[in-house]
């Protein structure tokens, strides 16, 4: 396996525990366990990875940077509708 498929693979597996975490957050419409702060965190360290990315002409890094960020925003949003809900 050459470093690029080890990228690749590694990039599919965030993607899709990102893709999980979302489900599960609009499948049970609760949001119990997670941090705002965690995810504001994550969202400011994606965004300043997402620029290093760019900065640094990475293609890959930098869709997987994106993604993260965006997967992260969509996570807070639904944290933020869902934080209330207990049942």
């Amino acid at each position: 396996m050459t470093p690029h498929w080890v990228g690749m693979t590694g990039t599919a597996l965030v993607m899709i525990a990102f893709i999980f975490q979302i489900a599960i957050l609009v499948r049970k419409r609760k949001a119990g366990g997670l941090s705002i702060g965690s995810s504001v965190l994550n969202m400011t360290a994606s965004t300043s990875l997402l620029a290093y990315a760019l900065l640094r002409d990475e293609p890959m890094f930098s869709v997987i940077m994106g993604f993260q960020l965006a997967a992260t925003l969509v996570i807070l949003i639904l944290h933020l509708i869902y934080r209330n809900r207990t049942a």
